[in-house]
């Protein structure tokens, strides 16, 4: 797991120490997965070599381990996970939801709607070890936290405010939610999310000495 914990952010590193033992392989995959979608998005300047390159990720999920390539530790981790008997099914919505961010800006209601149910229900059905296990409070956080993410990292103005107004709705129209020790990470993600929608800005840098805090408090107190 070392290999995979080096491709983490120290936020990142942060939110999985206060994972369970048992659940920090899977969570550290699941930075990591989503972080090498991310980069794929990034230095795609082509729309068929974007394709490409995510449907390699998604051929390897639907191929039995003995089948996948060797020397990429997200693939040697991915195949560890399933020896455990965790489902992968949500990773297949997680690439569905990454693939959006193919089409071409501006999006309508039906992208933004794709993507953050893609990405956001992949992510935290994955963490939580199915979709099927995601209260509906919860997955409105999960899409709330995809359309987030999405406004932290996109240059867009535009696009940058209407993903952050639809997070933010998202925020105030979910039911209160409470994670079980599983989901710690995840409902310190939702913090740093409450947060921001409570100041109504992004913030710049959530990897501050304040920030970093009220992340261990939450995480040993679950307060």
């Amino acid at each position: 797991m070392k290999d995979v914990h080096q491709q983490l952010q120290p936020l990142q590193q942060l939110i999985i120490a206060y994972a369970s033992r048992a659940d920090r392989a899977r969570y550290a995959f699941l930075f990591a997965l989503d972080g090498r979608f991310a980069e794929i998005i990034r230095s795609t300047t082509e729309t068929l070599i974007g394709q490409m390159k995510l449907t390699w990720w998604r051929d390897n999920l639907t191929k039995a381990a003995a089948d996948r390539p060797l020397g990429e530790p997200l693939v040697q981790q991915l195949n560890m996970l399933e020896a455990q008997v965790i489902d992968l099914q949500p990773l297949f919505a997680l690439l569905d939801g990454w693939e959006v961010m193919l089409d071409d800006f501006p999006w309508d209601d039906r992208l933004f709607d794709q993507y953050a149910e893609g990405r956001g229900e992949g992510f935290f059905g994955f963490a939580l070890n199915g979709v099927s296990n995601l209260q509906e409070p919860q997955k409105q956080l999960a899409k709330a936290w995809a359309l987030w993410d999405f406004a932290r990292h996109c240059s867009d103005h535009d696009m940058r405010q209407s993903a952050f107004d639809r997070c933010g709705q998202l925020v105030r129209d979910a039911a209160p939610v409470k994670f079980d020790r599983t989901g710690r990470p995840l409902s310190i993600l939702c913090q740093l999310i409450e947060r921001d929608v409570r100041l109504n800005e992004l913030t710049a840098d959530i990897y501050t000495p304040s920030i970093a805090g009220k992340i261990i408090w939450h995480g040993i107190t679950g307060r």
